[in-house]
């Protein structure tokens, strides 16, 4: 007999048997999911971060363009801004606010279009370089020739930027505008005396005695101090001339003036620096009437983007006056006392930007 008892048989009574109990289903565990880099979907981000600034800024200067950067139809007035510290620069999309370069391409551009009956300059600039200051008047006097030509001062239009409103047929400004400053400044600042209390020796090798004259290394000569001072004041008279030839003043009236004082534009106007008190819209008032524009005038905004173009250039547009550190060519920069403790001026280096 075995050993194992054997299965019970269903009784054979003519019945089917129950189907057997299902069969459990299999767990399957699944794989956890390989972690991926975060490295490829930071490098695809930044491709397309460059290839739409790379789009942007071949698109901005057009857009630029059609937003005010040239010359949009509509409006007989135009309208140029003056801002910022005067220096030497050149356009594109990233040009600084005051470089030369731009404003003169602008006055050009007004002079050859028909539409404009006179232009506004908006100047709102405690100066700068001197010859970029001499450049841009240069080209509001040939401006001034051909339609009339009206400055009106916001904030500050001092020292080179009262120089290119010289140039204008009127001067408007507000009664608190800072004005004048006609005078040529420069300085450095040595640190020899320093330099010999810790034992530090400064050489220069040069091709002749006046190359390395200004040098904060050492102490200015008698000889170079002079130097520097006869190039000054041709500066000085070349700035004089000038202002008495655009404001038809007698030279030794505006040579009087030319202290390097500043005034308000109301203490302006009683000395025959300013012709009117006023702000932009009689500036705009005032060219209407000297170009015999009959009805209400229509400015039109030369080099202001507008749009997309006005958020991403704002920037360099409206940029603030920079403080730079004093160099070795002369400027006919100064900022106002009431915004810094003392006279910072804004002396221009040797590429000849401030």
């Amino acid at each position: 007999m075995s050993q194992y008892p054997s299965p019970p048989f269903p009784p054979d009574n003519g019945s089917t048997p129950p189907p057997p109990p299902p069969m459990p289903r299999p767990v399957v565990i699944a794989p956890a999911p390989a972690r991926r880099s975060i490295w490829p979907v930071l490098g695809v981000g930044c491709v397309v971060f460059v290839v739409l600034a790379i789009v942007m800024g071949i698109m901005l200067p057009f857009l630029a363009m059609r937003g005010g950067g040239g010359l949009e139809r509509g409006g007989n007035i135009g309208v140029i801004d003056v801002s910022g510290q005067i220096h030497s620069g050149g356009g594109g999309l990233f040009a600084e606010a005051g470089a030369d370069q731009p404003i003169m391409q602008l006055l050009r551009k007004a002079g050859e279009e028909d539409d404009l009956k006179a232009v506004v300059l908006n100047i709102n600039s405690p100066g700068g370089g001197a010859a970029s200051s001499q450049a841009i008047a240069a080209e509001v006097r040939r401006l001034n020739e051909k339609k009339p030509v009206i400055a009106t001062m916001g904030d500050v239009a001092a020292s080179g930027g009262y120089y290119i409103a010289s140039q204008c047929r009127r001067i408007v400004a507000n009664p608190a505008t800072i004005t004048g400053s006609i005078g040529v400044i420069t300085q450095s600042i040595t640190v020899h005396k320093l330099l010999e209390k810790y034992g530090v020796d400064a050489q220069a090798i040069t091709t002749g005695k006046y190359k390395d004259m200004m040098s904060p290394f050492r102490e200015m000569r008698p000889d170079e101090r002079a130097l520097i001072q006869e190039m000054l004041q041709d500066t000085y008279d070349q700035f004089v001339k000038d202002v008495a030839r655009g404001r038809h003043m007698d030279e030794s009236k505006v040579r009087a003036l030319a202290t390097g004082r500043v005034w308000t534009g109301a203490q302006a106007q009683k000395i025959g620096l300013v012709d009117e008190l006023g702000n932009l819209y009689d500036a705009l008032d005032l060219a209407a009437k000297e170009a015999g524009v009959t009805g209400e005038p229509k400015p039109r905004f030369l080099g202001r983007p507008r749009g997309l173009a006005d958020l991403l250039l704002s920037s360099s547009s409206r940029a603030p006056i920079p403080v730079r550190a004093p160099g070795p060519l002369p400027s006919i920069g100064t900022y106002p006392l009431w915004l810094y403790q003392g006279s910072i001026t804004g002396v221009s280096d040797a590429s000849g930007r401030p």
